[in-house]
């Protein structure tokens, strides 16, 4: 009991961070697969374990703007660790990834969901955690936008998860690391046609939140008129975070093709 009870170091915290920003929030209890890894590895129980991410997620302004206060035990390095997140951004994720695989034996001591989220297929050295920062970013830009539009494409309603995704409407490539990759009013949740139509310039839409096809998208496949087909279609509201209107109009400006 004594060792459950210790202060949590800041090692640790990191690591619990990580799987805040890499998990589903319906993986993050005492029964989720990587919990109860990490409480092994540190050495407490997997209740603890779940606690300490929820006492962090209690200060992510992204899940209270979604009605989600958290926990309220949180303790002053849970604070100090979440602001030097929301202030080092990509690099305190870095930090967090290698405090995370420091503790594990092997990557086989993570869930499918884990592996599908960052990728197994990953080098070894500085490399790695680099590419890891940027996986475990977009999945929980990911995560952040499949609980906004309610697992549906904005725009066909579709629901399947393996075709739905996180479309970044200032590009992630020119968007602030700090305040603008992760922030969900940069977002849309797409199926994978329209969110590539989307990247590329085809589809836009207007700070009314309807859909505009380039004048560029022929008339000749069933994939040109599967894009017109929702041209003026307004989309569907998520439940906080609409869109917001710089971003839009930076689509409109830099990325549509007219």
């Amino acid at each position: 009991m004594a060792e459950r009870r210790k202060n949590w170091s800041r090692e640790e915290t990191l690591a619990a961070l990580f799987l805040y920003l890499a998990l589903p929030a319906r993986l993050i209890d005492d029964k989720g697969g990587d919990v109860q890894t990490l409480a092994r590895a540190i050495g407490r129980t997997p209740a603890a374990v779940s606690l300490k991410i929820w006492n962090l997620a209690s200060f992510d302004e992204r899940r209270r703007a979604r009605g989600k206060v958290g926990m309220v035990n949180a303790s002053k390095m849970d604070k100090l660790v979440w602001a030097e997140y929301s202030s080092s951004g990509d690099a305190l994720v870095e930090e967090a990834a290698e405090a995370f695989f420091g503790q594990l034996d092997s990557d086989n001591s993570m869930s499918s969901e884990l592996k599908e989220a960052i990728g197994i297929d990953l080098p070894e050295g500085r490399e790695r955690e680099t590419i890891i920062s940027t996986r475990v970013n977009q999945q929980f830009f990911r995560n952040t936008l499949l609980a906004n539009y309610n697992s549906h494409c904005c725009l066909t309603g579709l629901s399947n998860p393996k075709l739905l995704v996180a479309s970044h409407i200032k590009p992630w490539s020119v968007s602030d690391p700090r305040t603008e990759r992760l922030a969900p009013d940069n977002g849309l949740l797409l199926n994978a046609l329209h969110d590539k139509a989307f990247d590329q310039g085809l589809i836009t839409i207007t700070k009314d939140l309807k859909i505009v096809i380039s004048s560029v998208v022929g008339h000749g496949t069933p994939e040109d008129e599967f894009l017109w087909r929702y041209n003026g279609e307004r989309i569907a509201l998520p439940k906080q975070s609409s869109p917001r209107p710089e971003f839009i109009e930076y689509h409109n400006d830099m990325v549509f093709k007219g």
